[in-house]
């Protein structure tokens, strides 16, 4: 499965104010890297740098480097974006949202854009870290 987790998913899972689930979705993925894939673009890396120590940050990196696609904002479909914002969302969250369903991502994973989940009609799951834990559990069955 394809995942975007959101930067509040590595700052829960790596920073100073740790979430056990959050935590728990970040190993998962790093013993079963094999069987999924996690996309990230470059606003969300910005916003763990600016919410992690440099230690925190590093680990973060290593995190990515393992097996994260790093894409550029720059390549999100401006009118991807204009979509989402027309739906009513901020423009930061305007474009996570365009950029997970540009990369054809199964699931945003997020502790925090709960709204999304009330627009119908995406093309994506919109999961909190311990939903995407019991998700792919199931889906593994």
């Amino acid at each position: 499965m394809h995942f975007v987790l959101d930067a509040n998913e590595y700052i829960f899972a790596l920073g100073l104010f740790r979430k056990e689930s959050c935590e728990s979705l970040i190993q998962y993925f790093m013993e079963n890297f094999s069987l999924h894939s996690v996309s990230i673009c470059r606003t969300i890396i910005e916003e763990a740098r600016d919410n992690l120590t440099l230690k925190d940050f590093q680990k973060f990196i290593k995190f990515i480097n393992m097996f994260a696609v790093i894409d550029e904002d720059f390549l999100i479909p401006f009118e991807l974006g204009v979509k989402y914002e027309l739906k009513g969302l901020k423009e930061a969250d305007a474009l996570i949202a365009a950029y997970t369903e540009w990369v054809g991502a199964d699931a945003l994973v997020t502790e925090n854009r709960h709204f999304l989940s009330k627009n119908p009609n995406l093309p994506f799951k919109v999961l909190t870290a311990e939903s995407c834990l019991k998700f792919i559990t199931a889906s593994l069955q």
